[in-house]
């Protein structure tokens, strides 16, 4: 409609002629651009006021629902600081870091029935550092059932996070067992494995085979994965 220049003043073109001062939003709904509409014809004169009332009703449809998610961003991040930030450090803020620092998860290492000198404890951390990001994104998944990692120190103390290691309960040979989590506390129970070689088969096993994610399903089962390369 402004395309037909501010000078305009003959009839619409056909395609146009029964336009009128209503449009069909998002969801399907018609929308009366102003009192009466479903019954007023655009014409030369009063296409730019259709078009501007057109572009607001449209860029202004989903508005709750931003105002919703910024409700939800400010209860992460103080609203005023928003401006401050690009949409990068945003995201560091609001989801964590895509990179996991395994020094950084070292610290928040909590061990239960183990101690963290023992040998296969040793190995864990040894293995954990030779894994790629994509591989170590994969191992949180299993744990705790999300990628990613608070963006900080500050961050695991504000939000009381912390990863546990648990000594297996299971009886006979810890060789043939795989690894189990407890998603909802970001645990995991991990087999005494006599060799680092042993122990990456089962671990890379796990966080990319086996679909289920809780012991409460069966992930700790004897003779799964021994055989897999």
């Amino acid at each position: 409609l402004r395309a037909l220049g501010k000078d305009f003043k003959g009839a619409l073109p056909q395609e146009l002629s029964d336009l009128k001062f209503a449009v069909s939003l998002s969801d399907g709904s018609i929308h009366e651009l102003k009192a009466g509409g479903h019954d007023i014809l655009v014409t030369a004169a009063n296409r730019n006021e259709f078009v501007n009332l057109a572009t607001q009703a449209r860029l202004g449809e989903q508005r709750t629902q931003v105002a919703a998610v910024r409700r939800g961003i400010a209860s992460v991040i103080p609203a005023q600081l928003l401006s401050l930030m690009t949409w990068e450090e945003l995201e560091v803020r609001v989801c964590g870091k895509t990179e996991i620092d395994v020094e950084i998860l070292k610290r928040h290492t909590k061990y239960s029935g183990v101690s963290p000198d023992a040998k296969h404890i040793r190995m864990f951390w040894t293995m954990f550092e030779g894994f790629s990001q994509e591989q170590r994104r994969n191992f949180v998944r299993f744990c705790w059932a999300q990628e990613r990692l608070p963006a900080n120190d500050a961050e695991f103390e504000r939000t009381k996070t912390r990863f546990q290691i648990k000594a297996s309960t299971r009886k006979g040979n810890m060789d043939t067992l795989l690894p189990s989590a407890d998603t909802c506390f970001f645990n995991l129970t991990l087999p005494a494995y006599s060799s680092i070689e042993i122990m990456r088969k089962k671990v890379l096993y796990a966080i990319e085979q086996v679909t289920t994610m809780d012991k409460d399903e069966g992930m700790e089962m004897e003779g799964i994965g021994q055989d897999q390369e």
